[in-house]
């Protein structure tokens, strides 16, 4: 038996984008390294990078991008719809903000899909949150201090 490293309960993978910053900033291939976890199977990492500039990082809820596939999806600060390009395959369009930065990246439609279902299939929908993990926050919180 070989040393457990938790791989098989995380998921890693590197696409392309096209970043173009909120304020109308000329847009520039980036970077998106996605990052999934069974052990925050809420949530999926976003580390965006280009040329020459500071690597950025965001986080966003798997089922807000798992509804962006689809059509509209989130309010506010954060939203993922998908997007139509004539000249090239489907995507889809993150847009995020936060009190310092606002962005908005572009990935592959088919990327997505694919990255979120092998998160799916590591962690099924809808089963991400155990009851005993609730009771256990609860408790947590409820503990005298």
């Amino acid at each position: 038996m070989g040393p457990d490293n938790g791989s098989e309960r995380r998921l890693e993978a590197a696409v392309r984008g096209f970043g173009v910053e909120a304020d109308g900033g000329a847009g520039e291939s980036c970077d998106v390294m996605l990052r999934y976890s069974a052990d925050d199977p809420l949530v999926v990492s976003l580390t965006v990078s280009w040329a020459g500039r500071r690597a950025e990082h965001w986080v966003l809820s798997r089922d807000l991008l798992s509804c962006g596939l689809s059509g509209g999806a989130g309010a506010g600060d954060v939203t993922v719809c998908p997007v139509v390009d004539p000249e090239g395959p489907p995507g889809v369009l993150l847009r995020a903000r936060d009190a310092r930065r606002a962005l908005h990246i572009r990935i592959g439609h088919q990327a997505l899909l694919l990255y979120l279902a092998r998160s799916h299939a590591l962690v099924p929908f809808g089963s991400e949150v155990h009851p005993s993990r609730i009771d256990k926050g609860i408790e947590g919180l409820l503990a005298p201090r």
